[in-house]
């Protein structure tokens, strides 16, 4: 369902537009590197469907430091924009899952070539460890209005902290949050707005890797 909605999306997109949408739509398109002072929640015009979206820290003032660009938050966990940037380096595409898991970040991205990607990147660096393709359908599925990378800088937006999972379920984006006091929240972001719609207290808390406490 996640992947079908994708299509739909951008079938919408490409026509509004008056063309075709491209492959890669979370590109650096040259903006704020990771660690860069927090960016206001995007609106559907500041992220068309299909354009490439500037790079947008995912973790928020108080946890990224100084703002040097390492692309790391004050505990050491690349933001989703570096990894967003580093999967689509080893494989062109648009992403539309990442989330940091078992002790690594796991991204799902719909690749240029038309073939779902798996791809698994370290936890701290970014660098890709392993990229395999999915066995899901190869139907013809590009993107949605609204990036993960603006999900996840709106979600800071309510909640400030650290992004640790950025998802399209449902016709949504999915982010869950560590918030600087070490509570998880849940923030639910429009797909074609990229407003948050609500939020809530992760009351089951879990460690960035999976696991319980």
């Amino acid at each position: 369902m996640k992947r079908n909605y994708v299509i739909a999306c951008i079938a919408a997109g490409a026509l509004a537009a008056g063309g075709t949408a491209t492959g890669v739509a979370l590109a650096d398109g040259g903006g704020p590197g990771p660690g860069s002072s927090p960016i206001a929640a995007p609106t559907k015009a500041s992220a068309p469907a299909g354009a490439d979206a500037p790079a947008a820290s995912t973790t928020s003032g108080a946890a990224s430091g100084s703002g040097s660009g390492s692309g790391s938050g004050s505990s050491g966990v690349a933001t989703v924009d570096r990894v967003v940037r580093s999967a689509q380096a080893s494989e062109p595409g648009t992403v539309t899952s990442a989330e940091l898991d078992h002790g690594r970040w796991e991204v799902d991205l719909y690749g240029k070539d038309r073939v779902w990607h798996e791809i698994h990147l370290d936890r701290r660096t970014a660098e890709v460890i392993a990229s395999r393709p999915d066995g899901g359908d190869q139907d013809d599925r590009k993107g949605a209005p609204v990036t993960a990378v603006h999900a996840a800088a709106a979600a800071l937006g309510a909640v400030p902290g650290t992004v640790t999972s950025v998802e399209l379920d449902n016709g949504r984006w999915e982010a869950e949050v560590t918030a600087h006091n070490g509570s998880r929240h849940g923030v639910y972001i429009d797909l074609n707005t990229g407003k948050v719609t609500s939020q809530h207290l992760d009351r089951h808390q879990h460690d960035d890797d999976g696991d319980d406490d």
